[in-house]
């Protein structure tokens, strides 16, 4: 059975950035997009950048196996448990986008250089002692960081970030649309508040149709 991680190095193949026959130990850099699982990523313990995006697999403890791992980029998934990285010799850290709280593994990396944690749920902890790091990290300012932690108390795959000025939503994971990573809207923090509260659709927010809409057509 092909798994969503073999997909991924057949397309590497495909593009000519990894030779044909090439075993996954062998691998240094791996990009994994919209998968629902990370089943056989253990193989590929020769990785040193590793780019997840758009995936929905709710268990990410495989990342663990990745001891030479350097680089890690989780973007628009439905990451919340970051304790599998402890340890783990990462220097460059993106989590952009995800459904982190509690980010205190990260935050303890002995070589970390670089850290972005916008787009998550942070709990005042974790925006506290990223704060105070001593190295370059990004993340949601106080107001945003709030209106994360209230679309994720009410369980809502949704979470906004900044670009300059505007504020931006997106969703994390696959459960509203299947490409999380170019679904992404220009809104306000009003906006993104009324979906916490029930008052609006996340996925009219979004300009995509929930399931139990597409149902009901």
């Amino acid at each position: 059975m092909t798994t969503d991680v073999d997909r991924a190095l057949a397309e590497l193949v495909e593009a000519g950035a990894v030779a044909p026959g090439t075993a996954p130990g062998e691998v240094v850099d791996l990009i994994v997009s919209h998968a629902r699982s990370l089943d056989g990523l253990e193989r590929f313990t020769g990785l040193e950048t590793l780019s997840l995006i758009a995936c929905d697999v709710g268990d990410y403890s495989v990342l663990s196996f990745l001891k030479g791992l350097h680089v890690l980029a989780v973007e628009n998934s439905d990451l919340s448990d970051v304790s599998p990285v402890a340890g783990l010799p990462l220097q460059v850290v993106a989590l952009r986008r995800n459904r982190i709280r509690d980010a205190s593994a990260v935050i303890a990396l002995d070589g970390l250089q670089v850290l972005d944690l916008t787009g998550n749920p942070l709990d005042p902890p974790s925006r506290s002692a990223a704060g105070t790091l001593g190295v370059l990290v990004t993340l949601d300012d106080p107001a945003l960081a709030d209106v994360n932690v209230d679309l994720a108390d009410a369980g809502v795959p949704l979470v906004g970030y900044r670009v300059g000025d505007e504020v931006w939503g997106c969703s994390t994971g696959l459960a509203l649309t299947a490409h999380p990573e170019a679904g992404h809207v220009v809104t306000s923090l009003e906006d993104l508040a009324a979906v916490a509260r029930g008052e609006r659709d996340a996925g009219d927010l979004l300009g995509v149709r929930t399931d139990d809409e597409q149902e009901e057509t």
